[in-house]
């Protein structure tokens, strides 16, 4: 028998693809992802929301395209170098990330896509199911991408990259296409110009300050204080619980504990609070705002009466331009200048934005909290009185360092709008805690100085929010608990007794109605019944009036879902749809 040698066959070494082949797809990849992070994103939200935002596109994405084009070096010097299997992991792994950073903000945020006025670097508006298939989308096309370069015959392996280098081509052409079509057809580019005094343009805006806010009138005052989303679990389960050595101050109040509001955000709550006027939901923020102002007849029976109006909010949610109740209120004002004040911690946060819009649902929270509101500390005005803020700390330290006053003259009204509840969703026991704090050290602030004056009996104060708490998401229906808003009201005249508690089931229409009464003002309108003239065991049919949206070709369209409550609204079984489907578009253009 013949010995037979057997021969193996060398195996084939793995061929990697050369420096030439490896360049563009790196080159696309890179600029994708840094692109799609840097530029389109930040450039998407603040084109979306330009009225939001009092700085220029100009202030900060120059910084942004500068970033972009460094993080895109980076990535292409990490990649290019690598040779073999070892480039192919590494691209594959940074190709899944570009792409589906790509797709989540496009398609997989479930309706959260936009700047928010709350809970944004919060993941709390999402169901668990939706977190979950969102987390599982994102680990089977890794995976996918991993193996695909792992198991993939050699002969396949060009063929792949080809792939790999339309789809970033892709990537980048469906996000430059509509911002060249923004840049090209709205003013997004513009400067803004907020150097405004009627005296210069026609067009100017003017601004609430806080002109008259340490100001009292020695005659009597009504004092309005609104902490933003003052639900009633914020109160019963937070403030008596966790900050109970605050609240002495509520002692002559009676609390109403089923109080309604019409809507379930700032705005329109503000400027319907203020002024009696309803929103027909057809007409645009802007319209709504000045003719509201304009026509309000509580505001006008007010200036009637002589009292002097002061009104501290925020514009967009609260007001468009000060000259609408320009008739009425004493501390609106014209801008003389202004300047950004952190241009580098602004695009900072502008990333924050976008990263928000493009992380995986369970990573959204890794950005920390961010709020609309946050923004407006980067521009700095020069103005007659400093631009009114709802940010606590900053409305608290004018009250230490401006002590209330007692001036002679007509009565006063304020109406003080502070941030308040806003908070994510998913918000802790000691972040509760910190912003009722801050709430309450600014009510007790004024009172105690109202009460140093002798003013406090004959006072009328408001505490109440603008609306409830959402409780999860605040986009959608069915509802997840019943929005109820905290209600405390002192008559004038009242210095004595115990916190009083009613169940009647009162509405946020009915303040006006209230302070017109404790006041003591005669109309020939009738406002309708203060809160003291409805029966606790009245059976009152109350309507809420809820906004929801759906975002579509990158494009929000806006629901309004009528609620119709029968009983108390603290049950959500009471509360029945009896009207949907009214689309809009959006609501706070």
């Amino acid at each position: 028998m013949e010995n037979c040698e057997t021969t193996q066959k060398p195996k084939k070494s793995y061929r990697g693809f050369t420096i030439k082949q490896r360049l563009l797809p790196v080159l696309l990849l890179a600029f994708a992802a840094a692109l799609t992070v840097f530029v389109f994103g930040p450039f998407d939200i603040y084109s979306n929301n330009i009225e939001q935002f009092k700085f220029s596109l100009v202030d900060f994405l120059p910084r942004l395209l500068i970033y972009a084009f460094l993080t895109a070096a980076l990535i292409a010097g990490i990649l290019l170098p690598l040779r073999g299997k070892l480039f192919d992991l590494a691209y594959a792994i940074l190709f899944w990330v570009t792409l589906m950073l790509f797709v989540q903000g496009s398609y997989l945020n479930f309706g959260i896509n936009s700047l928010a006025g709350d809970g944004v670097g919060s993941s709390g508006g999402f169901s668990r199911f939706n977190l979950l298939l969102n987390l599982a989308i994102w680990l089977i096309i890794g995976a996918a991408c991993i193996v695909a370069v792992l198991l993939i015959k050699q002969k396949h392996r060009e063929i792949i990259l080809t792939v790999a280098t339309i789809a970033m081509i892709t990537v980048i052409g469906m996000q430059l296409i509509p911002f060249g079509v923004t840049s090209l057809t709205t003013e997004v580019w513009e400067k803004k110009d907020l150097k405004v005094s009627s005296e210069e343009s026609e067009g100017s805006i003017h601004y609430l300050t806080y002109k008259n806010l340490d100001r009292v009138s020695t005659k009597g005052n009504v004092i309005w204080f609104v902490i933003d989303r003052f639900d009633v679990t914020y109160y019963e389960d937070y403030a008596q619980k966790l900050c109970p050595d605050l609240l002495y101050n509520l002692e002559n109040f009676t609390y109403y504990n089923d109080m309604l509001s019409l809507y379930p955000r700032t705005y329109p709550s503000i400027p319907y609070m203020l002024t009696g006027v309803e929103h027909d939901f057809h007409d645009t923020r802007k319209n709504y705002l000045n003719e509201a102002y304009k026509s309000s007849k509580f505001l006008n029976q007010l200036n009637e009466s002589g009292y002097n109006i002061n009104v501290y909010t925020d514009g967009y949610y609260g007001y468009d331009d000060a000259r609408a109740m320009e008739e009425y209120v004493s501390n609106s004002t014209g801008i003389k200048s202004f300047r950004i004040t952190a241009p580098r911690q602004l695009t900072v946060d502008m990333v924050r934005l976008s990263l928000y819009r493009y992380l995986p649902i369970a990573a959204k929270s890794w950005i920390g909290d961010l709020s609309s509101d946050e923004f407006e500390k980067y521009v700095e005005y020069e103005a007659d009185s400093p631009i009114y803020t709802t940010n606590m700390e900053t409305t608290y330290e004018f009250l230490k360092e401006n002590p209330l006053q007692a001036v002679e003259g007509n009565e006063n009204f304020s109406f003080i709008h502070i941030e308040g509840c806003h908070l994510p969703n998913d918000h802790t026991e000691e972040e509760v805690k910190s912003v009722l704090e801050e709430s309450f050290q600014i009510v007790n602030l004024y009172i105690d100085q109202l009460k140093e004056l002798g003013l406090y009996e004959d006072a009328t104060i408001i505490i109440t929010g603008d609306h409830g708490w959402h409780g999860g998401s605040d986009t959608e229906v069915p509802l997840l608990r019943p929005h109820v808003t905290a209600l405390f009201v002192k008559e004038s005249g009242v210095a004595e007794g115990e916190l009083k508690v009613s169940s009647a089931p009162v509405i946020q229409g009915d303040i006006i109605p209230t302070i017109i009464k404790s006041e003591g003002i005669e109309s020939d309108y009738d406002f309708g019944r203060s809160v003291f003239e409805i029966a606790e065991d009245e059976e009152r049919v109350r309507t809420y009036n809820f906004q929801s949206w759906q975002w579509k070709n990158d494009q929000r369209n806006d629901e309004v879902v009528i609620f119709e409550i029968t009983g108390s609204a603290r049950d959500l079984k009471n509360w029945r749809i009896i009207s949907r489907g009214d689309y809009v578009g959006n609501f706070l253009e």
